[in-house]
């Protein structure tokens, strides 16, 4: 995910921060990249909204996942 930290002009935002988190947002978004696109840019506007000026965990899960990602995986139970 380096370009997506190229990309971030968040002040608060640390290097490194979203490749600890790549379990989790492989998980969260199903390995669909439209779908990672969208969490991040959602957790990006929303740390520029409240202030916060970097992309966390908390913000990735504040943002509703898009309905591609809704939809039941293929060899997944649910």
């Amino acid at each position: 995910m380096p370009s997506a930290h190229a990309g971030a002009s968040l002040h608060q935002h640390k290097p490194g921060t979203l490749t600890r988190l790549d379990r989790f947002l492989h998980t969260r978004t199903g390995g669909m990249i439209g779908t990672l696109s969208h969490q991040l840019r959602g957790a990006a506007v929303d740390a520029i909204l409240t202030g916060t000026e970097k992309i966390t965990k908390a913000g990735l899960l504040a943002v509703d996942l898009d309905i591609a990602s809704r939809r039941k995986q293929p060899g997944t139970d649910g």
